[in-house]
């Protein structure tokens, strides 16, 4: 037996009032003798005993219509087992169906998401006239398709014949959470929830045990028999993430072999764009990450797509991984020095190089040069980043001609250790520092983008350069600082002013007597390039995941609009237009598909067109099941059982559905109670009157 409403039990405490009313209005008897009564006692005690009989039969039957009426309140439910529970009982049922895409895999008996489909039919077609039903799509976020439960139980059948598997991860939460919301509304003695999945255990981790708020019945019914096989790429490394044109770099591939079995002559191919460039042949052994790398080497500057794929599997969705590039190139630098012949040879070592009969060797930093004299009216439009190298003192046109060029958004490299007294930089100076014994750069985090080149805290090895004077520097409240010497003092701190990048070295580079070896170190040549590519970077995400939002920034066109489609698309109709923001900000939320996606903004009578790529999460790849009785503890539920060909027995569920509500029995019978009490009541009041 169970109850609907069971708060109203309560009420079964209302069955005492009537004892406590009788006990406390109990007569006391006292005793008078009274000699010519005597022979009148044994009489008396005889129609005494009568009538305390018919009070307790009377509190009996008090005690009894409250506790009836409160059971019949709570709306008593007699299920399957008892004689009186030979009726089938309405029934409200939500199907949760995993959609995420793990269901793509193909078994020796078909497509996981064609089976779950099946069953997910099947269970509706048991239902009869007067049950409802509504579904939803389970992956990492639920995907309510009837919002509230429908009698219109083939309109449930065929939204699950039109339903699809996304590029999603599972998340098993919040879709069982959104059964119970659906069915808490519902008024049905029979309420059920079907929980259709393959049970991957990555669906059930960071979570606890799910509440059954609704009180319905939870049944699991898997998909999968055995235990599955999958490869997959997780993720693509590049070495570094400042990429320069025409300067080779690796990418390294991470693929996981999800078996207990071990794996030969699996093949990876490298594509850029459509074209294969690479294929590698490797074996994994079983359940092992293997790590592959190749070599490559961007010629031209923008953003480069491709990607890396396997060899076909049961589950293909996870075996192509898409990667989007930033290589830089073409950044124009101003050199403002009184000696820029070394900086112009470092930050470019071939601009003196010429072959025969031809101009200047390219490169992705070019170089230019001038006097702090000159500076003062350099036409700037074509500069991207300002470098100012040893200048003792700034002219008032100089320090004007630099806030111009950061409203522009263009960015400013200084290397001094005097005092500059300028708002826009990242720290403010203090006094002159001076090392008897020479300090080197030994606190940096190597994963910064221009120190991740220095593994190991080779800066300050024996080969690291050394430096003897510096300056006190107080960083500004918004500025960071990337690297320090030995003794905590900032070496290089950076700072952002709108869209300009501002780095601000510590040091000179004019090699002095007891000032510092960084100019002729060979760790200067890598370390002023990785600057100059790290204030040129862009910061857009350009490697999402399936979901995820894609982010960028158009401070140029503030109030326009871009245009993003997925490359692949076959339409042209799929293209997005998404307006930006006054700040110049773009956000894109229909990642739904893996691929490349292509965006163009129009801004100045320019085209500026830019690549991101969106990718399934890789930790659905592994398709590892959770024990189903582990799963039924964490939802309160119960293992549903199907056939050798995967069919359910829907003659089992409708069984499972019988009972019948007794509360109106029970009304009648403390009605009928009722009326006996009151006669039984009367009589007693009779006989009272009449001994007296």
């Amino acid at each position: 037996m169970a109850f609907l409403n069971p708060l109203f039990l309560f009420g079964l405490l209302a069955a005492t009032i009537p004892l406590i009313i009788h006990l406390w209005s109990r007569r006391q008897a006292v005793t008078v003798d009274f000699s010519s009564l005597m022979f009148l006692m044994a009489a008396h005690r005889q129609n005494a005993r009568r009538l305390q009989l018919k009070q307790l039969l009377i509190l009996l039957l008090r005690m009894l219509i409250v506790t009836l009426i409160a059971l019949a309140l709570a709306r008593p439910f007699l299920t399957l087992g008892l004689p009186l529970a030979a009726v089938r009982a309405k029934t409200d049922v939500v199907i949760v169906l995993d959609n995420s895409y793990s269901m793509h895999y193909k078994d020796v008996d078909g497509v996981w998401f064609e089976k779950a489909k099946n069953l997910s039919t099947d269970v509706l077609k048991s239902l009869r006239y007067g049950d409802s039903a509504s579904l939803i799509l389970m992956s990492d976020i639920p995907q309510s398709v009837f919002r509230q439960l429908t009698p219109d139980i083939e309109s449930v059948i065929a939204a699950i014949k039109q339903a699809d598997v996304s590029y999603r991860a599972t998340n098993i939460q919040p879709s069982v959470e959104l059964a119970h919301d659906i069915l808490s509304d519902s008024t049905q003695q029979n309420k059920e929830i079907y929980i259709i999945s393959d049970f991957a255990q990555n669906g059930w981790d960071n979570w606890g045990i799910i509440p059954n708020r609704s009180g319905a019945r939870i049944v699991l019914l898997p998909v999968t028999q055995g235990i599955p096989h999958n490869t997959n790429i997780e993720e693509i490394l590049p070495s570094h993430q400042l990429i320069g044109v025409d300067l080779p770099f690796r990418i390294n591939t991470k693929t996981n072999n999800h078996s207990d079995t071990p794996i030969s002559q699996l093949t990876i191919s490298f594509y850029m764009g459509d074209e294969k460039k690479k294929t590698q042949t490797f074996s994994a052994t079983a359940d092992e990450s293997v790590m592959t790398s190749l070599t490559h080497t961007f010629n031209e500057p923008g953003t480069h797509t491709g990607y890396f794929e396997l060899t076909d599997d049961r589950l293909n969705a996870d075996n192509r991984r898409y990667f989007a590039l930033e290589a830089l190139g073409e950044i124009r630098v101003l050199c403002v020095s009184n000696q820029t012949e070394y900086l112009t040879l470092a930050l470019n070592p071939n601009v003196n190089k010429q072959t025969f009969g031809a101009s200047v060797i390219p490169s992705m930093i070019q170089p230019t040069a001038c006097t702090p004299e000159e500076f003062e009216t350099y036409p700037l439009e074509s500069i991207d980043i300002i470098l100012l190298a040893d200048l003792p003192v700034l002219s008032t046109k100089a320090i004007e001609q630099l806030s111009e060029s950061i409203r522009h958004g263009k960015s400013i490299i200084v290397f001094t250790s005097d005092d500059y007294n300028l708002s826009w930089l990242p720290a403010q100076f203090g006094q002159p520092i001076s090392w008897q014994i020479p300090q080197q750069v030994s606190k940096y985090d190597e994963t910064h983008p221009i120190f991740e080149i220095f593994p190991d805290n080779i800066l300050s090895g024996q080969y690291g350069p050394r430096f003897f004077q510096s300056m006190m520097l107080t960083p500004v409240s918004d500025a960071s600082v990337i690297a320090r010497f030995g003794d905590d003092t900032p070496f290089l701190i950076e700072r952002s002013e709108g869209i300009s990048q501002i780095l601000l070295f510590n040091c000179k580079l004019q090699q002095q007597p007891n000032n510092n070896e960084l100019l002729v170190n060979p760790y200067f040549l890598p370390l002023i390039q990785h600057s100059i590519l790290y204030v040129m970077r862009n910061d857009t995400n350009r490697n999402l995941t399936v979901g995820d939002t894609y982010r960028a920034s158009y401070p140029q066109n503030p109030g326009g609009r871009a245009w993003i489609k997925r490359v692949d698309s076959p339409d042209d109709k799929d293209t997005a237009v998404v307006p930006i923001d006054e700040n110049g900000s773009v956000r894109y939320e229909l990642t739904e598909l893996p691929g490349i996606y292509q965006i163009d903004v129009k801004a100045q009578d320019r085209l500026f067109r830019d690549f991101f790529a969106v990718n399934t999460p890789a930790v659905e790849a592994n398709l590892t099941p959770i024990s189903l009785q582990l799963a039924s503890e964490r939802v309160d539920a119960q293992a549903g059982k199907t056939s050798e060909t995967g069919e359910l027995d829907t003659e089992e569920l409708d069984i499972k559905r019988h009972g019948r509500e007794i509360w109106g029995e029970l009304i009648i019978l403390a009605v009928c109670l009722l009326l006996l009490e009151g006669f039984l009541s009367n009589r007693a009041s009779k006989s009272t009157s009449g001994e007296d």
